[in-house]
Parts: C-alpha cells; structure tokens; sequence
C-alpha cells in the first residue's frame, strides 16, 4: 500500500493472461456494459499515466488500483413502486480501512490461492506423514518391551536391547525433525523409564506418544484447512468469470484435485498405520500426492476446455453458492 498526495493506492503485479477489463472486473466488479465501467478506467488510468494503451499492458509490470471515489447515486422518481426500482450494477460506498484490507486479501486469495495451498500441502502432508502411527508405534514399543521385561518374560539386556532397535530406528525416520520434536536431548534422553516414584514408570513414554499423535491430527487438521481455502478461492473466481465455459473449466478442475487429493491422503494414511517411514519418504509422499492432484485437475479442465458441454456449475447448483 502507497501513498501519493493524500491517494491511497495499492500495487498490483500484472500476471500471464491479464486483460485490461480482466483487471477492472475483478478488482472493481465492472464489466463492459456496467455504467461504472467508464468511471473506473479512467481512475486506474489516471493513478498510471504510464499506460498509454490499455489493450497492451504487459505480464510483470505493476498497476496502481485504488477504491473508487464515492459518486453520488440519483433518487428514483417519486411515481415509482419499490418494486419497479432495479439496483444500480455497481453501487459506490464509504469504506473503511477494514474493508479495503478484506477486498485486497480476498482478492490476492483468488487469484494467488496455488502460492498458499500448494506449499501449504506439501508441508502439512509430510508433518502428517512423518507423525503417522508408523512411527508413534515404535514409541510405543519401548513400553511393551519395558511390560516384557517386568513380566519376566524377558531379560533386562533383552528390553535394552529392544529398546535400542525401536528408538535407533525412529530416530532415523525423524531425521533433522528430532530437535524440533524433543529440544537439545535426543529421542533416546527423552524416551525413557521414570525413575521417581509417585507415577508410572512409563508415564514419560506415553506422553510422548501421545504429543506426537496430536501433532500429527494438527498437521492433517491444517490440510482440510488449506482444502477449504482452495474451495474459497475456486468458489470467488466461479463467481467472477463471465464465460460459463470459464466457470465449468474451474469447477472440474477444483473437484478433480479436490477429490484425487481426499483419495490419495485416505489411502497413505492407511498405508502408514502399520508402515513406519523415514522423513524422506514423507515428504516424497507429500510432495507426489500434491503433484497429483494439481495435474489431474489440470487435465480434467484441458479435457472440458476440448469436449466438454455438460453445465456442471449450473446443475448442481454452485452458481448459486457462489455468488
């Protein structure tokens, strides 16, 4: 956000693609036959004098947009019914700094929603991966050796050296992620018998395994999150196209990806019950299972673009959703 003589305007980096009236749509809701229209190229205009043919504008150079000023609307006639009053296509208003912070946002959502749910997938799916009850079970392990051995089923140098294998192993699986999991000590400081009386003996052990639980249902909880955001930002850009071809291309995109990445994140998710793996792997999973769903949403909206005809926004009645 910038300030020149007393006019707020906020820069925006034209993209790929951008059209001139693109921008004005989405940015002010105006379209070619809108009375407003006008109003609104000449005030982008007037804060980018460098522009001197709107029809060649060029990918990577900045615009400067800010909120239209205020115009005054004219009173219906007096003879007219409320009812035979039609709303004007763009209606003006004072807005607060609030709001023109939630309009930038909700428009840097739309149309830069991949920067955010991409990374964002890729992170939370590994911490997912990595935290799966794969590797928590081995945790888990030193305290069934531990009942072993107080059971005298087994010796002690039979639990210490069970012990030993299982904690070797998910130290491996952890990697570099062990000091953010348990500070300056290592997964074998950290995973052991309580010797002080007053609590169990594999206390210390069960709470472990269950921190590590919950940080793996907090990363799967921020990748429904980051779902939802991408849904959001389908949702706006559906509302904003005016072709309706546009508006079924983005739909089956969006539900493609959307369920091949359900899909996918179900069946690693089962694979990692019993299957304990390394941080490598992990974000290898992630990273392919994102990757995935990006292309196979891509794909299904090139095979629309060329075949399809079916109006999907329409019939199941997302048009109306996203409004």
């Amino acid at each position: 956000m910038s300030n020149t003589s007393g006019n707020i305007y906020y820069e925006y980096k034209i993209k790929n693609g951008d059209t001139f009236s693109g921008i004005i749509h989405s940015m002010f809701g105006c379209v070619l036959n809108d009375t407003r229209y006008a109003e609104a190229v000449r005030h982008v205009l007037a804060l980018n004098p460098q522009i001197s043919n709107p029809d060649r504008i060029r990918a990577g150079d900045m615009l400067h947009l800010g909120v239209l000023p205020v115009t005054p609307q004219p009173k219906p006639p007096t003879i007219a019914r409320p009812s035979q009053i039609k709303p004007p296509a763009f209606i003006t208003r004072s807005v607060s700094p609030n709001d023109m912070e939630s309009f930038w946002m909700l428009s840097w959502l739309e149309h830069n929603a991949n920067y955010l749910t991409i990374p964002g997938s890729i992170a939370t799916g590994a911490a997912g991966n990595l935290l799966s009850p794969g590797n928590v079970s081995l945790i888990k392990k030193v305290s069934d050796h531990y009942a072993d051995y107080k059971s005298e089923k087994t010796t002690k140098s039979q639990y210490d050296y069970r012990r030993k294998q299982a904690l070797d192993q998910l130290r491996k699986n952890i990697g570099p992620v062990e000091k953010v999991l348990f500070g300056n000590k290592t997964t074998h400081q950290s995973i052991r018998i309580a010797r002080a009386g007053g609590i169990p003996a594999t206390a210390h052990i069960a709470k472990h395994a269950d921190r590590l639980k919950n940080l793996g249902t907090v990363s799967k909880a921020g990748g429904v999150i980051l779902m939802g955001v991408g849904l959001t930002a389908a949702c706006m850009q559906i509302a904003n196209a005016t072709d309706s071809k546009e508006k079924n291309e983005i739909f089956v995109e969006t539900i493609t990806s959307t369920t091949m990445g359900v899909g996918l994140g179900a069946a690693i998710g089962l694979f990692l019950i019993s299957n304990p793996i390394g941080w490598g792997a992990a974000i290898v999973l992630a990273v392919g299972s994102t990757a995935t769903s990006y292309l196979a949403g891509k794909g299904v909206r090139y095979l629309y673009d060329t075949y399809g005809e079916i109006d999907f926004v329409e019939g199941t009645g997302t048009g109306r959703m996203c409004k």
